[in-house]
């Protein structure tokens, strides 16, 4: 018996935790820059919102799980400017083009690495960075 059939369980789905202190402006920012999707799901007495989502896939096919969740657990709490995620793309320059023509300029040029892959660092809204490769 392998240790994957012992241990009886396996990872459907991992996600970034992401701090935001106005999730509404955040996901604006995942909207408007890299054309994603959001959903706050809960939101405190004041409207402010303490939990959400954002995601690159259409909300419809999000919601069938029919594919893994590709994007970003929001809770309400302070940002911490460091490294958050290192994420697989296809299509990267696409992706860079896309960003910057969107008026976002915090994104280095994207550069093929020594391993072989192309990488590019986009700091967000509130400060995170995003490595992306590819």
């Amino acid at each position: 018996m392998s240790r994957f059939d012992e241990k009886g369980y396996f990872v459907m789905e991992n996600a970034p935790v992401y701090l935001t202190l106005d999730m509404d402006r955040t996901a604006k920012w995942f909207e408007d820059v890299l054309g994603w999707y959001s959903n706050i799901v809960e939101r405190d007495g004041s409207r402010n919102g303490t939990y959400g989502v954002v995601f690159d896939m259409l909300p419809e096919v999000e919601r069938t799980h029919l594919a893994p969740f590709t994007g970003m657990q929001m809770f309400y709490g302070q940002p911490e400017p460091r490294w958050i995620s290192f994420m697989q793309v296809r299509g990267i320059e696409k992706m860079y083009g896309y960003i910057t023509a969107n008026g976002w300029d915090k994104i280095t040029e994207v550069k093929v690495q020594p391993w072989g892959g192309k990488t590019c660092d986009l700091t967000t809204v509130d400060g995170y960075v995003i490595k992306i490769f590819e």
